[in-house]
C-alpha cells in the first residue's frame, strides 16, 4: 500500500460508488508535495476495521517518468518483496498509456488475506499519476473464498479497467 507523508485529514464528506456499493470518504491526505490521496470505505466501517477500500491517488512519479506500466511494475515488486508468495498480475493497453495490477496477499502466520486491484493512467497535464484502487479484506477460512475471489477479481478488474479515470482525476486534482 502507498502512504502519503505528511497527510492533512480533510473533513469534507462524500460518497464514491463502486461494485454496486456506496463507499464513505474517510480521508484525504495532501502533503505538500502536491501528490493526493483520497480513501473510502463502506459506511459501517472505518479505516481501522475496513473490509472494502476505495483508495483515489494523485502521484508524481518523475523517477518512473509517471509511466502507468512502471508503476504497476514497481508495485508488483514491492508486493513480491513484502510476500514472494503473493500473487500478481500486470496488464496494459496497446499503448502502454493505462496499466492494471491486482494481487493477492497475506501476512505470515495471520489468517487475514486482502486482494487489490489498482490502475495507473497518466494525469492529464502528465505531471503525475492518478490512479484507482479497490481492496477487500478477508479471513482465509471462510467457506469457499477461492471461488468467491475468482468471482471478485473477474468483476473488479473487469469494472475498474473500464471506470473513467476522468472522474477519478476531478477527485484527486480538486482544489481543497
Amino acid at each position: 500500500m502507498c502512504v502519503l507523508p505528511s497527510a492533512a485529514l480533510w473533513a469534507q464528506s462524500s460518497v464514491f460508488r463502486f461494485d454496486g456499493e456506496d463507499y464513505a470518504q474517510q480521508f484525504v491526505g495532501a502533503p505538500s508535495n502536491g501528490d493526493r490521496l483520497v480513501e473510502f470505505v463502506r459506511p459501517t466501517e472505518s479505516l481501522n476495521n475496513w473490509t472494502r477500500l476505495v483508495g483515489l491517488r494523485y502521484q508524481q512519479m518523475p523517477f518512473l517518468g509517471n509511466d502507468p506500466v512502471a508503476a504497476a511494475l514497481r508495485l508488483e515488486q514491492v508486493v513480491m518483496k513484502a510476500n514472494p508468495q503473493a500473487r500478481t498480475s500486470v496488464m496494459s493497453n496497446e499503448a502502454k498509456t493505462d496499466a492494471t495490477i491486482d494481487f493477492l496477499t497475506w501476512t505470515d502466520g495471520q489468517d487475514i488475506m486482502e486482494f487489490n486491484v489498482f490502475r495507473y493512467v497518466k494525469s492529464p497535464d502528465g505531471r503525475g499519476l492518478v490512479s484507482l484502487q479497490v481492496a477487500q479484506r478477508f479471513h482465509s477460512g471462510q467457506p469457499q473464498v477461492a471461488e468467491k475471489l475468482r468471482a471478485t477479481r473477474a468483476s473488479w478488474v473487469r469494472q475498474v479497467v473500464q471506470y473513467d479515470m476522468g472522474s477519478v482525476s476531478k477527485v484527486v486534482l480538486a482544489p481543497r
